[in-house]
């Protein structure tokens, strides 16, 4: 099956009437629910940094410091917690864009790789157990540098309240403001 949520196809926005111009968005970048995709940034952010932690301990332990293993052992815990926490982000953000499958799909991939990989660990597989452990680090980079690919939609209600509130508070102070249009006027066709 194809996924076309990471293609960056125009789709045209069907609310635009006669006269007025629709907004012309990538389909692959712009999202809605800001609130949504930050939450999914930060917690793919910090289990990034985690799997840097669990290579720092196992590190440590195949050197020959004993004292690591309670370390990295309850930090796989910590990790498989902020893992789930990412596959809720992802659901939150694929509930209020349907079309972008990408990161419920690789969410779901990490936590049964990390299920896995807390299973090698426990069995003492050593060798599969690293070999995952630095799969899981190159996963967990990809997704929170994709995630931070991710822009706010032109027209998102949660996202032009933020703006208007923004201008607002902006334009008493006396600054200039930048906004973004949602509209262009409409030109007369030959």
């Amino acid at each position: 099956m194809h996924d076309t949520s990471s293609e960056s196809e125009l789709s045209h926005d069907a609310a635009g009437a006669v006269g007025a111009a629709s907004t012309v968005v990538l389909a692959g970048r712009v999202v809605a629910g800001r609130g949504r995709v930050m939450l999914l940034r930060a917690v793919a952010a910090l289990a990034c940094l985690e799997t840097l932690v669990q290579g720092l301990l196992a590190g440590m332990l195949l050197n020959g410091d004993v004292d690591s293993i309670d370390p990295h052992g309850f930090n796989a815990y910590v990790f498989e917690l902020l893992v789930f926490l990412q596959v809720v982000a992802a659901v939150l953000v694929w509930r209020r864009n349907r079309w972008l499958t990408w990161p419920l799909k690789a969410t779901v991939g990490i936590l049964i790789a990390t299920f896995t990989q807390t299973l090698l660990g426990l069995e003492g597989s050593l060798a599969a157990h690293v070999t995952l452990g630095v799969a899981l680090c190159a996963m967990e980079t990809a997704l929170a540098l994709r995630a931070f690919t991710l822009r706010r939609a032109v027209g998102d209600p949660e996202s032009e309240r933020r703006l208007a509130s923004t201008a607002a508070s902006g334009s008493s102070a006396g600054s200039a403001q930048t906004t973004l249009p949602t509209s262009r006027p409409a030109t007369p066709r030959a």
